[in-house]
């Protein structure tokens, strides 16, 4: 019941907000899964260019891109929202398939490859960000550190390997495109490294990607499979930690995994125009360079931005589809919480 009414309250805030938003001029609102401190900068430079203030909702740490689908499935009937950045991509596939984002075309994206936009114009993605193997320098050499995902099977890394939680933020993706190209390799291949994991006792953490980062930094394990954004974001903080982009196969288009931002008009926005406008600008390649040169290091997509980037470039990341990922994702999920719950840690 608390729960209920606090989502009640927050509704009626937001509303609010809204209704003050715009006297004055347009606005929209944005609900964000990106950190705050990266975001507000570029929604800031949005307004100051297009006149359109903005309304940001974030949300919690733990919940993250979580929390913010409940709430615009929960506001189908009556949206609040304009617009969903997501910092994590297949969720943001999940509710084009659902009916609940409008089509946008972006003259922006038009020669983008078409992993990086939605086939009906319903999402289109961004500034992504590498999985990566975390790990201590002065506990592991570099050259010691597995090149492919598959290597972790090795008898090696046994109570070795930490992992966030799958069924939140980026980590239940990466399973699921893993899932799928392990499918397109061979049948029986995905269960295999599932159950390889298992038998080195992988160690499942609630915590987060973040969490997985600080588990190294313990001691906890000798490898933590993360997000590059993470590590970064330690090394700020004092820590000395490096890490490797491991790939998928050794063949073209089968290297490192990238998790995409994605921006998407929702399906009866009340501000379809400021939206619009919005959409383009996180497409955009000054908010390309804002990301990459922001503390997350995000790779840009446009090759003029790119070429201005050279220690973030991805020559050949792994080639998937959000669309097929985005189907693969519950299996892939159910399958590590049960192939490794003997390992969950609660």
């Amino acid at each position: 019941m608390r729960r209920f009414i606090g989502r009640v309250v927050l509704a009626c805030f937001v509303v609010a907000l809204v209704g003050g938003c715009d006297r004055g001029g347009p606005s929209v609102v944005v609900y964000v899964s990106t950190d705050e401190a990266i975001a507000r900068p570029i929604l800031q430079a949005f307004e100051d260019r297009h006149g359109v203030r903005v309304l940001m909702v974030g949300d919690t740490e733990a919940s993250k891109t979580t929390g913010l689908l409940t709430r615009i499935r929960a506001e189908r009937s009556a949206p609040i929202a304009d617009v969903l950045w997501s910092s994590e991509a297949l969720g943001t596939v999940a509710l084009g398939r659902d009916g609940l984002l409008a089509p946008h075309i972006s003259s922006r994206t038009q020669a983008w490859p078409t992993q990086w936009r939605d086939s009906q114009h319903l999402w289109h993605a961004f500034s992504p960000r590498p999985r990566v193997l975390v790990f201590d320098p002065q506990m592991i050499a570099a050259e010691d550190v597995p090149v492919y995902w598959s290597d972790l099977a090795s008898p090696r890394w046994k109570r070795n390997l930490l992992i966030a939680d799958p069924r939140f933020g980026t980590t239940g993706g990466h399973l699921a495109a893993m899932k799928s190209w392990y499918d397109a390799k061979q049948a029986g291949a995905w269960d295999t490294w599932l159950a390889a994991m298992a038998e080195n006792h992988i160690r499942v953490l609630p915590s987060g990607n973040a969490g997985v980062v600080d588990g190294v930094l313990r001691g906890d394990g000798v490898l933590g499979l993360t997000d590059a954004d993470d590590v970064y974001a330690a090394n700020r903080n004092g820590a000395n930690l490096a890490m490797v982009v491991p790939r998928h196969g050794p063949d073209l288009g089968e290297g490192a995994m990238l998790m995409p931002n994605t921006v998407a008009i929702l399906q009866g926005a009340p501000h379809p125009k400021s939206a619009a406008l919005l959409a383009d600008w996180l497409c955009s390649p000054e908010v390309a360079r804002q990301l990459a040169a922001s503390v997350s290091g995000n790779v840009p997509l446009p090759a003029e931005v790119a070429a201005e980037f050279p220690h973030l470039r991805i020559d050949d990341p792994l080639l998937i589809d959000l669309n097929d990922v985005s189907m693969q994702w519950m299996p892939a999920v159910d399958g590590a919480v049960q192939t490794w719950r003997e390992d969950w840690t609660r």
